[in-house]
């Protein structure tokens, strides 16, 4: 497990509930957010697409304060408790709203954290496209996903998914049918994490460039 999540990070959230509290700190020991933060520019616009109850964009502008970063999800409860966090800061905002109808922008970086396996073949192909056209030319699209391999560490991941999602149907690839369907649009694969050290779970992260 990742260490427990800072206090001036889980601070912009108060008051806050037992059921947000305890979701925020163990997402947080779960998701290796110092490592996302680490391929991701200091500065730019960055895009964090399904971003939940806002947890990683204020991480990254506490790593980076000359970021401005834009969340986006479609559930309307965690982006009430995401805009809660906002207070009267610049340089973050929160968006109920699903990317085809969001306002046109370009950034500088995208990033995902397990949103993939929620989307089907279809919708995740209308996302690369629109996602390879928010981009700026060498903007970068870093993506944190489930592997299927090591397959305990799968199978842990599918349990807690399950658990969370029990009306959800999910949509796992293995690292090379992600690489495959990545590589049908103008993005560049720099480099490929396993991020599942000391965790649990199978993650992997895809940092990729946009190219023109």
């Amino acid at each position: 497990m990742l260490p427990g999540i800072p206090p001036q990070i889980l601070e912009p959230y108060r008051p806050i509930s037992f059921r947000e509290s305890f979701y925020l700190r163990a997402r947080w020991r779960l998701c290796p957010y110092g490592l996302i933060d680490s391929l991701l520019p200091d500065s730019g616009n960055i895009l964090d697409f399904g971003c939940g109850y806002g947890l990683l964009s204020n991480y990254l502008i506490s790593s980076a304060p000359f970021r401005t970063v834009t969340g986006i999800d479609i559930n309307g409860n965690r982006i009430r408790t995401a805009k809660r966090s906002v207070k009267d800061r610049k340089n973050i905002s929160f968006h109920c709203t699903s990317i085809d109808r969001l306002e046109t922008a370009r950034y500088d970086s995208v990033v995902m954290t397990d949103v993939l396996h929620h989307i089907n073949d279809a919708n995740l192909n209308l996302l690369l496209e629109i996602l390879s056209s928010s981009l700026k030319n060498k903007g970068t699209l870093v993506i944190l996903d489930v592997d299927r391999k090591p397959f305990l560490k799968f199978c842990i991941t599918y349990l807690i998914d399950t658990v969370l999602n029990p009306s959800d149907r999910l949509y796992y690839r293995s690292a090379k049918g992600l690489q495959d369907i990545f590589n049908k649009y103008p993005f560049i694969q720099r480099k490929l994490f396993r991020a599942d050290r000391g965790l649990p779970l199978s993650d992997i992260i895809f940092l990729l460039e946009r190219i023109f």
